[in-house]
């Protein structure tokens, strides 16, 4: 593989990085405006999918 797709997917998964921390802040500030469980709860699914795309991208740079 080339460089640009080992760059590529180095970018998407910065951006990935952003979207988790901006949603870990969104949960905090869910919970202290006692946000709804269900609404808490399918964010922490959103985050733990976009952790798991993340750790996916790592082992894929990583093994190029």
């Amino acid at each position: 593989m080339g460089t640009g797709t080992i760059n590529s997917k180095k970018r998407y998964m910065l951006s990935l990085t952003e979207k988790h921390r901006k949603l870990d802040k969104d949960i905090i500030s869910s919970y202290n405006n006692h946000t709804s469980d269900d609404t808490v709860k399918q964010m922490k699914i959103d985050k733990l999918q976009l952790k798991q795309k993340i750790a996916t991208l790592e082992e894929q740079i990583n093994n190029l």
